[in-house]
């Protein structure tokens, strides 16, 4: 890692359907769900303290 960069780390929580998903109000969406090229689909969200959170769905076939 280079000295002038900070170590992050990525969490990423699996959700059994991204089309019935609820959100609480509070919870900010950065990207809504999106399908990748990889079959699934992915939405980030900041909670209200700030952190960012990747949620991973299944795509739709």
């Amino acid at each position: 890692m280079p000295q002038d960069r900070q170590p992050q780390v990525q969490v990423v929580v699996k959700v059994a359907d991204a089309e019935s998903f609820y959100l609480d109000p509070a919870v900010e969406v950065i990207t809504p769900f999106e399908d990748t090229h990889y079959g699934t689909r992915e939405m980030t969200v900041r909670d209200p303290d700030g952190r960012v959170w990747s949620l991973q769905a299944q795509a739709k076939d």
